[in-house]
């Protein structure tokens, strides 16, 4: 015992670094430390650094006293810093903090931490703990609260997301909106169609509430909520959100999201068209999408729409959408990379010589040495055909 209050000393008495390197000994004596470690506490409450240090050894025990010392510290002390630890700690000794801390939510000045700290907590018990405070004044804990709920597949959680749409703060209603499309399949077995719930989001008022909506679209991946996301794409919107849009279309890699990515494709409109930097970064935005998408039947098909409907000539699009149809494997990409070998820049041409390697070097090789001795063919893609063969 002598040895522990000689380390207790030195934890008291020492500096910054001797304090760090006495914490890490002190758990070695097991519980009969917990009673020393408390009466630190409550000698020392002008020494925020200290009773830190002591929060954040009670933290490992596992141990009725040490979670009722971190409780009592989370809830007296005036230190941000200590708040934050003893709160990471309850949360660290995980499911029998749980009626500890729910008891501390009665306090309103500790009212976040303990919310943040119960969310920690990967344990159902917590459900009905925060659902007593889903409708808190302060917004950051309404937020964390629904944020935390939307990871259990409980049916009572389901008034809280419904409620928490209608809340007049923007975060929260993004955490509801994102909530329902993790928890699609909970509320559908309630009678709630997530599609109908999310879409009018697309239209808040507040940008980021209508880009949560779109990538939870997205996340459903259903037919129904493509069709949502092209109808809010048909109007005018603005350009984060669209080029958001085009990320949830991304994300659901099927035909029909592939469809309306086709649908949003800007087009030329005339050979004295100003460049327009919007279409060209959704442009390249569609690229991208079509290119991360698991490959679908129409998705080739697409990209060579998009080769040949730029809404202007553009090197950088045409090397992104050979490396797109490099990556989408189908062979009937081939005629059309063979073409892009006739684009005077080397740049696109090395794109389409790796594209053509890529879904089938083979294949490629034979035909392009069959260009190579065909007279008829353009003098552009005849000479594109014989660098490819020079860098094959």
């Amino acid at each position: 015992m002598s040895e522990l209050a000689s380390v207790l000393t030195e934890l008291e008495q020492g500096d910054f670094a001797s304090r760090w390197e006495t914490a890490k000994h002190i758990p070695d004596f097991g519980d009969s430390a917990i009673a020393c470690l408390i009466d630190l506490l409550d000698k020392n409450v002008e020494d925020p650094e200290l009773q830190w240090f002591v929060a954040r050894i009670l933290g490992q025990y596992h141990h009725a006293d040490a979670v009722m010392a971190l409780a009592q510290l989370l809830q007296n002390t005036e230190d941000d810093d200590v708040a934050e630890i003893a709160a990471q700690m309850l949360a660290q000794i995980g499911p029998q903090a749980i009626d500890t801390l729910a008891t501390l939510l009665e306090s309103q000045p500790s009212r976040m931490l303990v919310v943040s700290a119960l969310s920690q907590i990967q344990d159902a018990a917590i459900v009905p703990i925060l659902l007593t405070v889903v409708m808190d004044e302060n917004a950051s804990v309404r937020r964390q609260v629904i944020e935390t709920l939307s990871r259990f597949h409980h049916a009572q959680i389901i008034p809280a997301l419904l409620q928490g749409l209608a809340d007049l703060n923007a975060q929260v209603r993004q955490v509801a909106i994102a909530g329902i499309s993790y928890r699609a399949h909970l509320l559908q077995e309630q009678g709630h169609d997530p599609v109908t719930l999310i879409q009018p989001f697309l239209k808040d008022l507040d940008i980021q509430v209508c880009q949560t909506a779109a990538l939870a679209l997205g996340r459903l991946g259903t037919n129904v909520a493509a069709q949502a996301l092209r109808t809010a794409s048909a109007e005018k919107i603005p350009i984060p959100l669209k080029l958001t849009i085009v990320q949830a279309l991304g994300q659901m890699g099927n035909d029909q999201s592939v469809q309306v990515l086709q649908k949003l494709w800007p087009q030329r409109k005339s050979s004295l068209q100003v460049v327009d930097e919007e279409d060209q970064t959704l442009a390249a935005a569609i690229i991208n999408a079509l290119a991360l998408n698991r490959p679908t039947d129409q998705s080739t098909q697409v990209l060579i729409h998009c080769l040949h409907h730029q809404p202007m000539s553009d090197l950088a699009l045409q090397k992104s959408i050979a490396s797109a149809l490099g990556q989408s494997g189908d062979l009937q990409a081939i005629p059309e990379l063979i073409q892009l070998l006739g684009t005077p820049d080397m740049g696109v041409r090395l794109h389409a010589i790796a594209a053509l390697k890529q879904i089938a070097a083979e294949e490629s090789y034979s035909k392009l040495q069959a260009l190579a001795a065909d007279n008829t063919v353009e003098k552009e893609v005849r000479d594109g055909v014989a660098i490819a063969l020079q860098e094959w």
